[in-house]
């Protein structure tokens, strides 16, 4: 009896293809040993809406004998040959891709639901053990997603139908709803922490030298039950600012934005933190320990706080999408004649022109930690 696996490959695009996926990844996939590739025309898998377009690729897969269906989006792109997750042999898995918004990685497209969270989580892949090649889960994106024969004999064609309420507005997108449904009819559904992929959705290869992968070494952030990224800092920047730390010797610090930085900060250093939103800076005041010298005060957004005897101020904050954004901490920071401004986001749109109209006269860029659009930027005054 063969064991070779047949896998029904499905390119979802927009009329062509990316070039270093024709002259890599497809290669690659077909050289997998114990494995035979059924490529559909990329012809047939270019379609509006996409859920309409993995409806019509299932219908097309169900009429061969292939063992595994795979569809992958014509910007992800995987560090890895994706034709070996067929010897996973599991019903559903989805090798995850970054997900970015302004610039910025959100998280993982891999998730969990927690009642006590209210809704579903981003599983954090710096928290996965080093080991571990499958993580079970409640939802995967369908950018690259491995799926079993079995799970779309009983789902059938439609299994990838949005999920709409009375009203006809979308409750549940295809990615949520079609793991619902595999879940629902007992199905397992996993992600991969060590074979994931670059969304080029938002970024090009080179701005995704900012960005940082789940095996990163730093695990700091675990003891406070937050995240990396998800507008907080992610690894990177905490490597850049404890450097600072060290050769500045800071000591005092005022803070726009109260999050995973602030508590990271306060195990060094005093940290003033002003934070917007009142239910946020309540929960972040409940976890601060005995390790933390940090002091939480709601900010009104605009008055310029006390911004006397800091050695530096960090804009984390408040979001980009509340009023002004950061405005009005640029101004308040270039006022206070601070000698140390650290700047997060540093390359979105909003950023530079504030920092054009509040810091180019007082204070220069004295170290970054990278081009991309969330660096940070130490700025010194003149």
């Amino acid at each position: 009896m063969s064991t070779e696996k047949k896998l029904y490959f499905a390119l979802l695009n927009s009329g062509w293809i990316r070039r270093e996926f024709a002259s890599t990844q497809l290669p690659e996939m077909n050289r997998t040993a114990g494995v035979k590739l059924v490529w559909e025309n990329p012809e047939k898998s270019w379609g509006h809406p996409i859920y309409s377009n993995r409806n019509a690729i299932v219908q097309r897969f169900l009429k061969t004998d292939c063992d595994f269906l795979m569809m992958q989006d014509d910007d992800i792109i995987p560090w890895h040959n994706p034709a070996e997750m067929v010897w996973m042999d599991k019903d559903v898995v989805g090798s995850p891709a970054k997900v970015r918004q302004n610039g910025q990685q959100i998280n993982w497209v891999a998730f969990i639901h927690d009642p006590a969270r209210a809704g579903y989580y981003a599983v954090d892949m710096a928290t996965c053990p080093s080991g571990v090649d499958l993580v079970p889960v409640d939802i995967v994106g369908t950018g690259l997603i491995c799926i079993k024969r079995k799970v779309l004999e009983t789902l059938g064609p439609g299994s990838f139908t949005v999920e709409n309420d009375e009203f006809g507005v979308c409750k549940w997108g295809t990615d949520f709803a079609f793991c619902k449904r595999a879940r629902a009819a007992g199905f397992d559904v996993y992600t991969t922490p060590h074979r994931v992929c670059e969304h080029m959705k938002e970024g090009g290869l080179l701005e995704s030298t900012g960005y940082d992968d789940s095996d990163y070494f730093c695990h700091d952030n675990t003891k406070y039950g937050l995240y990396w990224g998800d507008w907080a800092i992610i690894q990177k920047d905490w490597k850049f600012i404890k450097d600072i730390f060290r050769e500045e010797g800071v000591r005092r610090v005022a803070e726009f934005g109260t999050g995973l930085s602030s508590f990271l900060m306060s195990e060094r250093a005093e940290v003033v933190s002003y934070e917007t939103d009142p239910t946020a800076a309540e929960a972040m005041t409940a976890k601060i320990t005995p390790e933390n010298r940090l002091t939480i005060k709601v900010w009104d957004g605009k008055t310029p706080p006390d911004l006397a005897g800091f050695d530096m101020i960090f804009i984390d904050g408040p979001p980009g999408g509340v009023a002004d954004g950061r405005k009005y901490a640029y101004e308040a920071a270039s006022a206070s004649g601070t000698p140390l401004i650290l700047t997060h986001d540093s390359g979105r749109e909003g950023e530079i022109a504030w920092a054009k109209a509040s810091l180019w006269r007082d204070y220069e860029v004295v170290g970054t930690n990278g081009t991309h659009q969330q660096r940070c930027e130490l700025w010194k005054k003149r």
